[in-house]
């Protein structure tokens, strides 16, 4: 019975070690492979760029609707970004005021790397997508579609 229950606590232990090292949440700026995502903001919208990953952070500056930049990191709900041709927006915003568009036919997945499995293919057009976050050179995605998603390939 003892080591039934021991057992059960070290697959439990296990599941949260694999849990928390996929967790888009986490991560310092250059946990991604910014040179892979590019993301847009959803039209019209203005959001502050804060110099940390809080709401009360000072902000930067602000990026303006339809703004591409490349995320590199994300932590705790925020994404660390950065834009070209801006380089005092460098800084971080909420994770789900960006967007990226996937290419048709890419795969999407349940967990980033070789644990996660094909759950959906983005469709025929290239579908939008709100990011969730990143872990290397995957994203975490949702759209109504499919739900929440990991891919690691979007169009530039």
């Amino acid at each position: 019975m003892i080591r039934a229950m021991i057992g059960t606590l070290a697959v439990l232990a296990g599941f949260a070690v694999v849990e928390r090292s996929v967790d888009a949440s986490t991560g310092p700026p250059g946990s991604c492979k910014p040179t892979e995502v590019h993301a847009l903001l959803p039209r019209d919208a203005i959001v502050a760029v804060r110099s940390g990953p809080t709401p009360l952070s000072p902000s930067v500056g602000t990026l303006r609707g339809r703004a591409v930049v490349s995320l590199s990191g994300g932590q705790g709900g925020w994404a660390h970004i950065a834009v070209a041709d801006a380089p005092q927006l460098d800084g971080w915003v909420p994770a789900d005021q960006l967007w990226v568009d996937v290419e048709p036919g890419r795969a999407l997945y349940s967990l980033p790397g070789p644990m996660g499995r094909v759950l959906a293919m983005s469709d025929v057009d290239a579908e939008s997508f709100r990011v969730l976050g990143c872990h290397g050179a995957w994203l975490r995605l949702i759209n109504a579609r499919t739900g929440v998603v990991w891919t690691d390939k979007t169009r530039s």
